[in-house]
């Protein structure tokens, strides 16, 4: 049995970065291999990721401040994240630097170590670890698995290409980010799905609970500025439909004030509230990918405005769920014409090519 080791972003207080890492160590060890997920995290990362943050400057007081409101609710969510990390993710001993994780790679004889998914690839933002590149040299073979660029530019990739050049294979989430590569590496690259969609519903359907209540529409929306705009959607949406309103709190500020808000939600939590709604309303690529998996009835709602990030457009145009698709400034349409048997066969197919790229780790 090889034995596998993935870094990633398993430490964030985000949806999608736990559950594309549980998604990915699930799918791996359904194929027979042993899996473990290195937990490193940073002194830096720590802090970023902090809810609370420490300082003596009066931007960090204020924001403390700002958030006793929902003091019961932040420590809440922030176990239950814990909780499902300790319960579903097979990680290692902790490590905050990259000579304790290169030591523990070569003293546990791994066979391949993987990076990804997320954006590992993206030098620009501030959870960025070079630990993320594997940067020593290991009898492991390294690759990239749905890595992401995120808004990293050519000449970012470039900074890091001396890393990428010592990985077996790796493979990129994004279409769009094969442009970003040299040419050399650009034809070695390949395109696979996020981890969450190596997961068919019926996986995803061991930590479900039965739905109880009204029937109801979630909203799960990531961009703040735009919220107003996307909540009058989903008002109406639901005001037709006769749903009750529920909407999962992606970050802690005046929006959170408002009725039917889902303040502690862990990842378990996250994926229940998808799974039993009778409609999502959601701007968020995991939002969407999940409305897909489970069958749902949905708008995926982004703006005109919207240049950089087209991954859920994209998503939708390669299942043939375009039907999802609401720019906010367009006039209002609720989708109820998806065709999930010809989705289901487009999400395999989809599935079929990571599974090729993923025979990388027999050879």
């Amino acid at each position: 049995m090889k034995k596998v080791g993935i870094i990633t972003y398993h430490f964030a207080q985000n949806y999608g970065a736990v559950l594309q890492c549980y998604a990915l160590q699930t799918y791996l060890s359904q194929q027979g291999y042993e899996v473990t997920v290195f937990d490193f995290v940073s002194e830096k990362q720590q802090k970023n990721n902090d809810v609370v943050k420490h300082g003596a400057s009066v931007k960090t007081a204020v924001t403390n401040i700002c958030l006793l409101p929902f003091a019961h609710s932040i420590r809440k969510k922030h176990a239950r994240f814990v909780d499902f990390c300790q319960k579903n993710l097979y990680l290692t001993p902790h490590f905050s630097t990259v000579e304790s994780l290169e030591q523990y790679i070569e003293k546990n004889g791994y066979d391949v170590i993987i990076s990804g998914s997320d954006q590992v690839l993206n030098p620009n933002i501030n959870d960025f670890e070079m630990a993320f590149l594997y940067p020593f040299k290991t009898k492991a073979k390294k690759i990239a698995y749905a890595a992401s660029t995120g808004n990293a530019s050519p000449d970012d990739i470039q900074k890091i290409q001396c890393y990428l050049d010592d990985f077996s294979k790796i493979s990129i989430r994004e279409q769009k980010d094969l442009g970003k590569f040299d040419a050399e590496t650009a034809a070695r690259l390949s395109v696979v799905c996020d981890p969450v969609m190596l997961l068919r519903a019926d996986t995803w359907n061991n930590m479900l609970e039965q739905p109880s209540g009204k029937p109801y529409l979630i909203c799960y929306f990531l961009h703040k500025k735009l919220f107003r705009e996307e909540f009058a959607i989903a008002q109406k949406i639901a005001k037709s439909r006769s749903l009750e309103l529920k909407v999962i709190n992606a970050r802690f500020g005046p929006n959170s004030f408002r009725k039917g808000t889902v303040f502690d939600a862990g990842p378990r939590e996250f994926v229940n509230l998808i799974a039993n709604a009778s409609y999502v309303c959601t701007d968020s690529f995991h939002g969407t990918l999940f409305s897909l998996i489970f069958h749902k009835q949905f708008s995926c709602l982004d703006t005109k405005q919207n240049h950089h990030d087209t991954r859920k457009k994209g998503l939708l145009e390669s299942v043939g769920a375009t039907a999802a698709y609401q720019n906010i400034e367009d006039p209002l349409k609720i989708c109820s014409t998806l065709n999930y048997e010809e989705i289901d066969c487009r999400m395999d197919e989809i599935r079929k090519s990571a599974a090729i790229f993923l025979e990388i780790l027999d050879e």
